[in-house]
């Protein structure tokens, strides 16, 4: 028995091995991963026929590995990543091909195959109806591979996911009638409207609810990121199951659990936490597509290993594969124009038409599928030889050609986000490039701290990012002297003009730090400086109030630093929503804090029930931990508290705190302060 675990784990320790020295190859080679690894899985299959090699021979693509252990994966990945705006605009072209598409390919596959070959009119449509749904394990991997454009990806994408229910319920259907009779088609037809709704809603509802469940778990040990990792993966797996014990869509179920996830966490989860999400589940992506394509690839040698089953399946497969064809290109080229003519902007264009018929890859899905139709049916062997013969044709054909036809057609990967969908923009212009550079990093590192995924526009000799957050989307162009910020709406885009406004003040902050190094005995003898008055304007002046003033605070930890602070303000009859306004300072704080150097803090936020500005100053004279960028406890703190609408003052007031506080006499004058008055002497 230890012996046998012993061997099954070293085989899969070296799938795991040639899936890995396959993809540097295959990478060098610009060959697509997946479909190299089917061809790499056939060669062994082939060579272990040959030497008998009874354990490799044994081992191929049943239906319970693809759908218990590969497909929940793979799919659960894709719906965390999918671009949810981008389906919602495009869930009426998807729909129709999913479901009006899938009849009808079935239909077209079942008649002509029944016309131009022996093969039964049942057997045939049952061919049409598994063959006929593109498999998303195929177009997920490939698409992500080859760089398609983000509308093309969730068109192709969306279709194969949604098109698995569709395709189940026909199959279904279809034996069901071979086994009822012809003369139940009519009570079959209304049961099959009641069966697609059932396995689809029911589906949506299942996966809803487990991922419901899931996302309140992460959101109550938002810091935990082992746990985060261990639900996401019990979600897929259990949502997938749950639903598939209820007979219903365990791909919508699972999709939707993903999709709810995403949504309900993505604002509650830490940048670094969503890190290790995206590479543990790329990890995952990556064991699960290679299994899936090594055992494919097992599976059609194993399949074609009888010469005279090969030379029956190729003359099947001239005919299967025109019919098949044909029959996508019938609902790619009369469905898409039914829906271009209706649709008001965002029609599909004659070059998206084409790569969506010859991207339409078949793969894991239909093998599970045909795997499935019962022992004794008339002619199951024919239909697993066709089935696995025009899966390899779209994998090692249509899989290999589609980039080329992408080029041919003149369809190019997306520059940003923002290439497919319009937006609003605030540009800027620095006096030189390395300046430029600088905020740059800054913000892109303060967007990533606040939570944001930030992505390179591969390709693009710009520096151009997206990033996203949840269903917010910002770009970043900084090409030279310029930066532009755009957004899909005014209010994102002013949250980006913070964001980048809050970093140039911490910029500030810390560029006017090294006035001492410059200043200091050290740099003198390298060159004479000059002396310069420290200049700042009014504003920290105007907003000081010493009954907002505490020399002696309380409290040893952040969130209850700032209640009191809030709560001082309360007592002078300045706010009146002291929770919201406390809740808004910590979320901003956990966000991005604003512990600096030296011993500063400066929370703040902004509110719309104040009218004007509230500056609250404390002084901690032991100091707590704020989450300072030097790693040192916090002393000085200056509570912020602006109307919504004063996005200027906040920003100077801001600056003017860190002008002033950057003395390092002045800091010491206020330790050793007695009084409020003396404070505001200080600081004046």
């Amino acid at each position: 028995m230890e012996h046998e675990l012993a061997l099954n784990i070293l085989m899969i320790i070296g799938f795991l091995t040639v899936s890995v020295f396959a993809s540097i190859l295959l990478q060098k080679l610009r060959f697509p991963y997946t479909i190299g690894l089917v061809v790499i899985g056939f060669i062994a299959g082939y060579l272990a026929l040959k030497l008998d090699y009874q354990r490799l021979i044994r081992l191929d693509l049943t239906p319970a590995t693809i759908l218990y252990l590969i497909l929940p994966t793979l799919i659960y990945d894709a719906s965390i990543n999918m671009d949810m705006k981008a389906l919602r605009k495009n869930i009426v072209p998807i729909l129709l091909l999913a479901i009006l598409g899938l009849l009808l390919s079935a239909g077209i596959i079942g008649g002509l195959l029944n016309h131009f070959t022996a093969i039964g009119i049942g057997a045939a449509l049952l061919f049409g109806a598994l063959i006929s749904a593109t498999d998303p394990v195929a177009v997920i991997s490939l698409f992500s591979e080859i760089g398609a454009p983000r509308r093309l990806v969730t068109l192709v994408d969306g279709e194969s996911i949604f098109n698995d229910a569709t395709a189940i319920v026909l199959f279904t259907i279809v034996l069901s009638a071979i086994h009822s009779g012809i003369d139940t088609v009519n009570v079959l037809f209304f049961n099959s409207v009641v069966n697609f709704l059932w396995v689809m809603l029911g589906g949506l509802l299942t996966g809803t609810v487990v991922g419901f469940l899931g996302a309140m778990v992460v959101r109550a040990q938002k810091n935990n990121v082992i746990l985060q990792i261990t639900i996401s993966l019990i979600m897929a797996y259990v949502s997938f199951i749950t639903a598939d014990q209820l007979h219903v869509s365990g791909v919508m179920s699972t999709m939707a659990a993903g999709l709810m996830v995403s949504l309900l966490t993505s604002n509650q989860i830490a940048h670094e936490n969503h890190h290790f999400m995206e590479h543990f589940w790329q990890f995952f992506s990556f064991v699960a597509n290679s299994f899936v394509f090594l055992l494919l690839g097992l599976t059609e040698a194993h399949n074609f290993s009888d010469p005279a089953k090969l030379l029956k399946g190729f003359r099947l497969l001239l005919i299967v594969i025109p019919v098949v064809t044909f029959a996508r290109a019938a609902v790619i080229y009369l469905l898409v124009p039914l829906y271009n003519r209706f649709a008001q902007k965002e029609k599909i264009s004659f070059a998206y038409q084409t790569i969506l018929l010859w991207g339409g890859l078949r793969g894991a899905v239909p093998v599970a599928l045909v795997l499935a139709i019962p022992m004794d049916f008339p002619g199951r062997d024919t239909i697993i030889q066709i089935t696995l013969g025009y899966i390899l044709f779209t994998l090692l054909v249509q899989g290999t050609t589609v980039k080329s036809l992408m080029a041919l057609l003149k369809i190019k990967p997306d520059k940003s986000y923002f290439d497919y969908h319009s937006g609003v923009s605030y540009q800027l212009n620095f006096p030189t490039e390395p300046l430029g550079d600088l905020v740059t990093s800054r913000v892109l590192s303060a967007f990533k701290t606040e939570g944001f995924f930030v992505t390179h526009s591969s390709g693009d000799p710009r520096k151009a990012y997206h990033l996203s957050r949840g269903q917010k989307h910002l770009a970043i162009d900084a090409e030279q002297t310029g930066f532009t910020i755009t957004a899909e709406n005014q209010q994102d885009l002013t949250y980006g003009r913070k964001t980048l406004y809050e970093t140039l003040v911490d910029l500030d902050h810390s560029v006017s730090s090294l006035e001492k190094l410059v200043k200091s005995p050290e740099m003198s003898k390298i060159v004479k400086v000059e002396d310069s008055h420290e200049t700042s304007n009014f504003m920290l002046s105007k907003h000081l109030n010493k009954s907002l003033i505490s020399l002696e605070l309380r409290s040893n930890d952040k969130n209850s630093v700032i209640t009191e602070l809030v709560e001082l303000a309360v007592t002078n009859g300045l706010i009146s929503n002291r929770d919201q306004v406390i809740k808004d300072v910590q979320d901003r704080e956990a966000a991005l804090s604003t512990g600096f150097e030296d011993g500063l803090a400066i929370p703040h936020t902004k509110s719309s029930n104040i009218e004007r500005i509230i500056l609250v100053v404390g002084i901690h004279k032991t100091g707590i931990d704020f989450g300072a960028v030097d790693g040192k406890p916090s002393r000085f703190f200056f509570l912020v508290i602006s109307p919504k609408i004063q996005v200027g003052p906040h920003i100077q007031l801001l600056a003017d705190i860190s002008r002033k506080m950057v003395n390092h006499d002045r800091r010491e004058q206020l330790l050793a302060a007695e009084n409020a008055d003396e404070v505001i002497t200080i600081l004046k």
